[in-house]
């Protein structure tokens, strides 16, 4: 009975990792879906420029290190899924390095970048009377938030695993929602970096 238990676990956490393997090009599909119709909606409105406040070399510290983080953690999980199906070997070895910068960089990140991604939606145009210049978009907003969200779900999936306080099923359960909610920092980094380029291209 215990044998079939077993089995039975097993293949279903094959199945687990084939949908999430089938899920990926969707996913990132849609990301891209996603920074194509908000760039045509904001080419389309040209509404007035709203003025955004300078960083200072401690958000962009700050900011490079997490984004530096999220892509070799995204990177060395989805090349070594999509290829192999299953992460090891050197991918995990590097992904390990990844995760530790990580862990340390979100609280930082979530200290240094609360206040100015407090939810005051939408912005007004530069110029408007008692309008204080705002750092982030509505769209950089929300993907921070996300990335927070999404970041504490993956660190601690990945610190409880590693207590020996969950059975078989437990670690797979842990391991699905690590992979899920991977997903979502990556797929929110990828448009927070591009909410954060558009006021470059004075669009934002």
């Amino acid at each position: 009975m215990l044998a079939q238990w077993n089995i039975a676990l097993l293949g279903a956490a094959g199945n687990a990792a084939q949908t999430f393997v089938g899920i990926l090009p969707y996913a990132l599909l849609g990301v891209l879906v996603a920074v194509v119709v908000h760039l045509v909606l904001t080419l389309a409105r040209r509404r007035a420029a709203v003025s955004r406040a300078p960083w200072g070399w401690w958000d962009w510290l700050v900011y490079l290190a997490t984004l530096a983080s999220v892509a070799v953690l995204g990177g060395t999980s989805l090349v070594a899924v999509i290829r192999f199906g299953i992460l090891d070997g050197w991918w995990l070895f590097i992904h390990m390095f990844g995760a530790g910068v990580f862990t340390v960089v979100l609280p930082i990140l979530a200290l240094t970048w609360c206040e100015a991604n407090r939810c005051d939606c939408p912005a007004r145009p530069a110029g408007d009377e008692g309008q204080q210049p705002t750092r982030f978009s509505c769209l950089a907003k929300t993907m921070f938030w996300i990335i927070l969200a999404a970041g504490l779900v993956v660190t601690g999936t990945m610190l409880l695993s590693m207590l020996p306080l969950f059975g078989t099923h437990g670690l797979e359960l842990l391991l699905d929602l690590h992979r899920y909610a991977g997903l979502a920092v990556v797929a929110a980094m990828i448009l927070h970096l591009y909410a954060t380029l558009l006021p470059r291209f004075g669009l934002g």
